[in-house]
């Protein structure tokens, strides 16, 4: 950057240039003005962009899952004693016989004697503890062990302590061990009722083997066959007149999960409704979601654009405070998107799909209003009302299988689109919308994107640094020449000081 002088002659130069730079800025300003407003606009599209996706993956998504509709609530007549139960998503309707005959219960084995003596300690290495021990026998370099057809664990009684073998065998087989510090005995349980045990699976004792070292049977002093073995069983039940075993309490019944909890007495009558209420609330709740989707969408392509209210610039920046600049950016935001194409593309499709038709089996309900849904005046664009819950609760007790199938049901093979359910629809229709979003926009806190408005950006800011550097190039050829020009009237002066000086000489000689 050449030197400047300013000055010199008593011309105020740097407020000359700062003034005829003032015009030649204006381009620059138009392009920063042209920036922000294509931030602001990619800014607003990806706002549309989160809120259309939160709608589509989180609250439709789960709304148009079949178990939102699969919603059973129990009755337990006849013996309750007998049984407990509760609706899986896939619960079926019909009255379910439950006789109980015996309880599946699990196996058990325990030390024959105690395996310790006062003092020791469970926390500490075999090898610390070994004079504690009631076996009496040296202690091995390892020992390797299985139970119940488990993995080998190897224990090394120099770094393992009690503790730490219980430890491996809770994690690594299919039964629990306890050593009672009282008693001074191991105690081992099946993590399983029923017929569960041994390699196979299917036995009724937990079965011990060692491998190496006998920890087993000389340390822990248990046997399969042992004296204090306790045997499995299955549970014995009937299920509407049919006798069966279980190996656990718990089993399922045409989506109804049953825990069997006292044997004897009678069956339990277990009779599964489709709970009207909770169906209820999960649709008026998507009714709300698509609600406020659909408003937060139209009223950002309906905002008016004040022209009056432009994007600062640098120099009206700097001229506001933080309070200010917050104000104005606030009413030059308004209307960035206003009629935008994407946009209303994505409402029109929100619209059209949720009053379509769906083929559901049932002619009466094949709409939203057959089951009690309508639209708002006009002026509402396509907001919905759940105005006649009479008329939704009926549609639901009459035939709640046709009002899932009108919101989830999956289009069915040579069949029309119609069969697909609306919330599927929308689910598959929101996609699209959202692909363009992100083309236009990108998506929320991308480090790079190549979507339209950031490759008009990236354009854009490249035009500014080339502007800069040719304003920057003319402010400094400016002082050049007004540099030049004092330079030039120094000299002139200078001449005319030294002619008036000596023509002021001669004619005083």
């Amino acid at each position: 950057m050449p030197m400047r002088i300013a000055g010199l002659s008593g011309f105020d130069v740097d407020n000359t240039v700062k003034q005829m730079m003032t015009a030649q800025r204006i381009p620059l300003d138009k392009l920063d003005q042209k920036k922000q407003t294509y931030e602001w606009q990619r800014d607003a599209f990806r706002d549309m962009n989160l809120k259309v996706t939160d709608f589509r993956n989180n609250k439709l998504f789960n709304f148009k899952l079949e178990g939102t509709f699969n919603k059973k609530e129990i009755s337990i007549t006849g013996n309750a004693e007998a049984v407990t139960a509760k609706a899986t998503a896939s619960a079926m309707d019909g009255s379910i016989l439950v006789s109980v005959t015996s309880l599946a219960t699990p196996a058990g084995n325990y030390s024959e004697s105690e395996i310790t003596s006062a003092g020791f300690d469970p926390t500490k290495p075999l090898s610390t503890q070994s004079d504690k021990l009631t076996h009496g026998t040296p202690l091995p370099a390892q020992y390797r062990f299985a139970i119940n057809g488990s993995e080998v664990i190897t224990v090394d009684p120099t770094k393992e302590s009690l503790n730490d073998i219980i430890t491996k065998i809770n994690s690594t087989t299919n039964v629990s061990a306890f050593y009672d510090d009282v008693n001074k005995k191991l105690s081992f349980v099946s993590k399983e009722t029923g017929l569960v045990n041994g390699p196979e699976k299917n036995g009724q004792y937990i079965i011990f083997e060692d491998k190496s070292g006998n920890f087993l049977n000389t340390v822990a002093q248990v046997s399969t066959l042992g004296a204090n073995k306790t045997a499995a069983a299955n549970a014995s039940i009937s299920i509407n007149g049919l006798a069966t075993t279980r190996t656990s309490n718990t089993f399922k019944v045409n989506g109804i999960e049953i825990t069997a909890t006292k044997a004897g007495g009678g069956a339990a009558n277990i009779q599964p409704r489709t709970n009207t209420d909770e169906i209820m609330e999960s649709i008026k709740t998507f009714v709300s979601d698509y609600n406020d989707v659909l408003k937060t969408l139209q009223d950002k392509v309906t905002e008016t654009k004040d022209r009056s209210y432009e994007p600062l610039t640098r120099e009206q920046r700097d001229s506001l405070n933080a309070d200010q600049i917050e104000k104005w950016e606030s009413k030059a935001k308004t209307g960035i998107i206003r009629s935008d194409g994407i946009v209303n593309g994505i409402i029109s499709n929100l619209r059209s799909t949720i009053t379509g038709r769906v083929d559901t089996g049932d002619p009466t309900i094949r709409s939203l209003s057959d089951i009690g849904i309508t639209t708002g005046q006009y002026y509402e664009n396509g907001k919905l009302y759940v105005d006649d819950e009479a008329k939704l609760r009926a549609a639901i007790e009459r035939n709640p299988e046709a009002v899932k199938a009108l919101f989830t049901q999956d289009e069915k093979e040579g069949a029309s689109s119609t069969t697909v359910g609306l919330a599927e629809r929308l689910y598959t229709s929101l996609k699209i919308g959202l692909d363009q979003l992100t083309s236009k926009a990108g998506v929320a806190n991308a480090a790079y994107d190549t979507s339209t408005l950031s490759l008009q950006i990236s354009q854009v800011a490249k035009d500014i640094t080339t502007k800069e550097k040719k304003l920057q190039d003319l402010e400094d050829a400016y002082y050049q020449k007004f540099a030049a020009m004092e330079a030039a009237m120094n000299k002139y002066n200078s001449q005319s000081s030294y002619l008036a000086s000596q023509f002021g000489g001669g004619s005083s000689s």
